[in-house]
């Protein structure tokens, strides 16, 4: 708990009512943030207050009962605390503030306030629009967002890491094994790709970073529903490639190039099925698959 009192102290202030919640020493009631970070280890001996005490603790009948400052903290200390009235009954409950925009706060929680607070921001990819869209699906897009960041453990990254595995790619064995080969240089994927890709818009580009910048272009040539198709598809096909190189190399269970194609036309219509028809807005995604594909 004491380690994340100073993650909680930016996040959150105190208004000491009766002082029965608030923490003395660690929670962020006075103009200086919580005490402890000001009076360090010694603060609560030096102060005679001890480090599990609440606010109530350091006063009596409406007064602050304080020893006299010892040192330039102390006094500081003491003169932040009596700028404040001190706890009483009939202020009520201690109240608890959380951040806001603009470094204010107020009564409610925000986890979008939170996690902008939390995070350390970066510059956008401009592949994030084929990744996040909320007809995703879940484990493909975690797949997918893995491969554009090139963090999946490839051959030529395990190699890159001392481990003493062959290096050619376990779909073709025809090079090495490397993201950008995987999706879809590979002769296997690639012909996965084309088969889907091509049949929505014509030259998907056979790269991995190209592929994703060509659908975020595709908006302006085709439909929204057809552009969610086109993501659908790209991190489907990134799913199940990964999931028969892992096959192939830990269960020596290979799957043709037919079977994963139809794995993927599975996994596409099971996903489309969850959309209901609104006729007001068109023809559904599923109707619209089925009008574009055509089975090998």
């Amino acid at each position: 708990m004491l380690q994340l009192r100073p993650m909680l102290s930016d996040l959150m202030r105190c208004i000491v009512g009766n002082g029965e919640v608030a923490s003395f020493w660690f929670d962020y009631w006075t103009q200086l943030g919580p005490l402890f970070c000001v009076a360090g280890e010694t603060g609560p001996r030096n102060l005679r207050i001890r480090q599990s005490a609440f606010v109530r603790d350091a006063a009596n009948n409406g007064s602050w009962i304080l020893p006299a400052a010892r040192s330039e903290a102390m006094q500081a200390i003491q003169i932040a605390i009596t700028a404040i009235d001190p706890p009483t009954i009939v202020k009520g409950p201690d109240r608890f503030l959380w951040r806001k925009s603009a470094d204010s706060f107020g009564p409610s929680f925000s986890s979008k306030v939170t996690w902008q607070f939390l995070r350390m921001p970066s510059p956008t990819v401009f592949w994030h629009k084929v990744i996040w869209f909320k007809e995703n699906i879940p484990r493909n897009t975690f797949m997918a967002w893995m491969a554009l960041l090139r963090r999946l453990p490839t051959k030529d990254r395990l190699r890159r890491w001392g481990m003493n595995v062959a290096g050619e790619c376990v779909m073709c064995s025809s090079a090495l094994e490397t993201h950008h080969h995987l999706f879809f240089e590979c002769s296997y994927s690639s012909s996965l790709w084309l088969g889907f890709a091509s049949q929505i818009l014509p030259n998907p580009p056979l790269d991995l970073h190209a592929a994703a910048a060509w659908i975020v272009s595709s908006s302006n040539r085709i439909s929204r529903k057809e552009v969610t198709l086109l993501k659908l598809i790209f991190q489907s096909i990134i799913y199940l490639i990964w999931k028969e190189r892992n096959a192939r190399i830990f269960t020596s269970v290979s799957s043709s190039s037919r079977q994963t194609h139809l794995a993927v036309d599975r996994l596409l219509r099971d996903r489309l099925l969850s959309f209901p028809a609104t006729p007001s807005d068109g023809p559904s995604l599923l109707l619209l698959y089925f009008t574009s594909y055509r089975p090998p």
